[in-house]
């Protein structure tokens, strides 16, 4: 067999030139078209994906364009899975960004662009990894398969779908985190609050609109209140900081932004005052949820994070879009009970959209105790424990996985955000992580 370590630093260029023709597509989910469930742009980033793979030698199963994988076939079998995602989140305001998002450039020794490290650079990484075992010579006892989802940044349907109709495997991991393991995932549930409103009114002051976010799990850059004074129409606008949901404190949340420069307003109708009341007396800037009476806590995970991803306020509907990530020792019905006590007297109502439960394994299971060691071999950082996290991967809808790498501590870490980057050497690291770990697993 072949130094497959060696194989890993020969194939970079190619990695990193894959990594660029990944991110000039744009794979934001849109609507179906045709036989395309999410569109026309994720799946060009998944033909791609598979006609790397089938070039590549590996043997391809589409599964009716809700996901698909490719395998490096075993003796058995029993499969050891890479599951990521080839979906991103929408890049934002481009004037937030210093360089295309949907054109990757090199600088500093980090390639930028959206996708690059959520999670087209991380699976990317796993699957050179797979592809180094192939070339070196390696003859698995289990099947290795490279998973490739896409709706991760959405509804997950497409997996459930996949899942459905696909062996689990026997052991794996969802590059899309941070290293070292994560053992636990905080629960999510992301849910719309609505109810009918009226707009109409006679007065100086008018509320007309406020809208703002595209998706619940991204912390909302940017945010429009249109008002109208004595009959003339004036737009605010509000500017924040991008950031995931599960780390709100990373960013400024523009929702936020635009409710609190209202707060001191008097419209003319009672709706729009009461909305805007509701908003900053039980939301405002809050992201453990102490006012929406779920600020929970544990050991294992922290605190509670809360996200209001999404405002759309016009006419006679008002809506908004929360995304709640929970720690591992709470369960959902203890957060919407917290959630409905509050907003069900204002009439508010609740609909839950995407949710999972939390995933937790202890330290000394097999699969985090194997990643534990390989992870210590290649960093030297031997009092490395295992973490919990407040995001989501494919790890709680793959039996069997967990989530690792590919941050590593103390990297910064722009997911969700503008000017998102990979560091280079930190992605040949990785894929070297990868591909030990999975040959520890398939030999």
């Amino acid at each position: 067999m072949k130094d497959y370590i060696k194989i890993i630093e020969d194939n970079k260029d190619e990695m990193l030139q894959t990594l660029k023709d990944l991110v000039a597509i744009p794979s934001v989910v849109s609507d179906a078209v045709g036989d395309y469930p999410y569109g026309e742009e994720v799946q060009k980033a998944y033909e791609f994906m598979m006609a790397k793979g089938e070039a590549d030698g590996f043997i391809p199963k589409n599964v009716d364009n809700q996901g698909g994988h490719l395998d490096f076939p075993g003796k058995t079998d029993d499969i050891v899975a890479v599951v990521g995602h080839l979906d991103v989140v929408p890049a934002g305001d481009p004037a937030n960004w210093n360089t295309d998002p949907f054109k990757a450039e090199i600088i500093d020794g980090k390639m930028y662009g959206r996708g690059t490290i959520d999670d087209k650079g991380p699976l990317l990484a796993g699957y050179y990894a797979v592809k180094a075992l192939k070339e070196a010579g390696f003859e698995p006892t289990k099947t290795i398969r490279v998973m490739l989802g896409l709706d991760e940044e959405t509804n997950w349907y497409g997996m459930e779908y996949y899942m459905e109709r696909e062996k689990a495997p026997v052991a794996g991991f969802s590059p899309d985190a941070e290293f070292p393991v994560i053992h636990g995932e905080k629960g999510m549930i992301s849910f719309d609050l609505t109810k009918k409103i009226n707009l109409s009114g006679d007065g100086d002051l008018k509320l007309i609109s406020i809208k703002g976010g595209t998706v619940s799990n991204a912390v909302p850059d940017s945010a429009t209140a249109v008002i109208s004074y004595n009959g003339k129409t004036t737009e605010i606008t509000a500017k924040g900081v991008s950031a995931h949901a599960s780390t709100p404190e990373l960013g400024m949340n523009a929702i936020s932004v635009i409710f609190d420069m209202l707060k001191d307003k008097a419209f003319c109708q009672k709706d729009a005052n009461d909305i805007v009341g509701f908003f900053n007396y039980h939301l405002g800037f809050d992201i453990h949820g102490e006012r929406m009476r779920i600020a929970f806590e544990d050991e294992p995970s922290g605190k509670l994070s809360l996200n209001a991803g999404i405002v759309d306020i016009e006419g006679d509907q008002a809506k908004l879009v929360i995304d709640v990530r929970y720690p591992v020792t709470y369960t959902l019905e203890q957060v919407m009970e917290g959630v409905h006590s509050v907003v069900d007297p204002y009439g508010w109502e609740v609909t839950e959209n995407t949710g999972a439960g939390p995933l937790y394994k202890p330290a000394d299971d097999p699969l985090v105790v194997t990643l534990m060691d390989i992870y210590r071999k290649y960093t030297g950082q031997t009092d490395a424990k295992p973490i919990t996290m407040g995001g989501a991967t494919y790890a709680r809808a793959v039996p069997n996985t967990v989530a690792f790498g590919p941050v590593f501590p103390g990297q910064v870490d722009l997911c969700h955000q503008p000017n998102e980057f990979i560091d280079i050497e930190d992605m040949v690291t990785s894929t070297k992580i990868f591909a030990e770990a999975l040959y520890e697993l398939a030999k």
